[in-house]
């Protein structure tokens, strides 16, 4: 497996189908009189929304809808690859070389309500090879050289199908505890020479998981912020800590991006109501799983003469790594604590588990994710 193989997602863009519906009924002779006058007659019924049955007319409607979307931008799919799953999870089920395939992850398959139809009339073993998943968002793959050796960064964006929406129309989260503009950014880095190793890192970032809203209007180009619904148990703030816990397990680390004081409160307002939750939720949770939150006003510090937001961001990111790990398929240096570095030498543990199990340990692997969120 090799990342060059992602790149084939920039060369195989969607292509939007041609802006026209067809009609209802066919036009056997184009040049019989009566018969354009039949099709002129149907397309006025048709715009008219006359003499149709409500599937047609929602069936219209749908097609309309879709051909807004410009599926030539934001849209990626690999044919050797699969997009919706970490390097993590990609390498780990093809070394234990597991038929059939484990299945793509349907919360970043946008077209998994076009596919579910088939994928259910498939048997697991060939649903894989006819259902092909289209994600939504970014992917830049560039060659950097490091002190002569060559790299190959790749950006890699996903975001959830699962409520979404247009800016201000999905803010806060759903009672299913799926929150709006949940994207998962992975950061991935291969050597080509030397050991050929890939390495890893994931993140994510989403709306602030509690129930909130704006309205957007034309003349307040900043809708207040308003705690629409009272959830004092914070169920769906739990649900959506839970549903973190089973893809990326713990620990959690919560960066909040939100402005800590302001002359007139708006973001401080669900900032202060975000952090009340993790507190009721760290209050019954053990010691090694609780939500370890960090606040980080970005406004300010990229106001301040005296502060650096480079340097905020380094010892954040230093703060997370430490605690998650990354994932490295072949490790030949270790941070440790005192940040200095030394030669990593692969654990018996690891190998005797891998053996006994035939499921492959790799000695470096990232646990946990860090969730950032901001108001914008």
């Amino acid at each position: 497996m090799v990342l060059n193989d992602l790149q084939s997602t920039e060369t195989f863009p969607l292509k939007p189908p041609e802006r026209t519906l067809n009609n209802l009924e066919s036009n056997p002779n184009p040049g019989d009189p009566s018969s354009v006058l039949r099709s002129m007659w149907n397309r006025g019924k048709r715009a008219a929304g006359l003499g149709l049955t409500q599937r047609e007319i929602a069936e219209l409607r749908y097609q309309g809808l879709y051909q807004v979307v410009d599926l030539t931008k934001d849209f990626f799919f690999s044919y050797t690859y699969d997009v919706t799953r970490s390097l993590q999870e990609n390498f780990s089920s093809m070394t234990a070389q597991t038929f059939p395939p484990p299945p793509f992850k349907n919360m970043y398959a946008w077209n998994f309500f076009q596919t579910r139809e088939l994928v259910e009339c498939t048997s697991s073993s060939t649903a894989t090879y006819w259902v092909l998943p289209i994600i939504q968002g970014a992917f830049v793959q560039r060659k950097i050289i490091d002190y002569g050796r060559s790299l190959n960064l790749t950006l890699l964006a996903r975001r959830s199908r699962h409520f979404a929406g247009t800016r201000y129309l999905k803010r806060g989260v759903s009672d299913q505890g799926k929150v709006a503009n949940d994207v998962e950014h992975e950061q991935m880095l291969h050597d080509e020479s030397g050991s050929g190793s890939f390495s890893s890192f994931l993140q994510m970032r989403g709306s602030i998981p509690t129930y909130w809203t704006q309205e957007s209007s034309v003349t307040m180009p900043k809708p207040p912020i308003v705690l629409n619904r009272v959830d004092p148990a914070y169920t769906a703030t739990q649900l959506h800590f839970e549903d973190l816990m089973k893809r990326y397990s713990s620990p959690i680390l919560v960066l909040d991006l939100v402005k800590q004081s302001e002359k007139r409160e708006r973001e401080v307002i669900v900032g202060n109501e975000y952090r009340h939750a993790i507190d009721y939720l760290n209050s019954y949770i053990d010691d090694k799983y609780k939500i370890r939150y960090c606040a980080l006003d970005y406004s300010h510090i990229s106001k301040s003469r005296k502060l650096n937001i480079s340097t905020s961001l380094n010892q954040v990111a230093t703060w997370s790594v430490n605690q998650t790990g990354f994932f490295c398929s072949k490790p030949s240096w270790k941070i440790c604590e005192d940040t200095k570095i030394e030669p990593y030498e692969n654990p018996e543990n690891t190998k005797l588990l891998s053996s006994l199990l035939d499921i492959p340990i790799f000695p470096m692997e990232q646990k946990g994710v860090l969730r950032t969120n901001c108001i914008e």
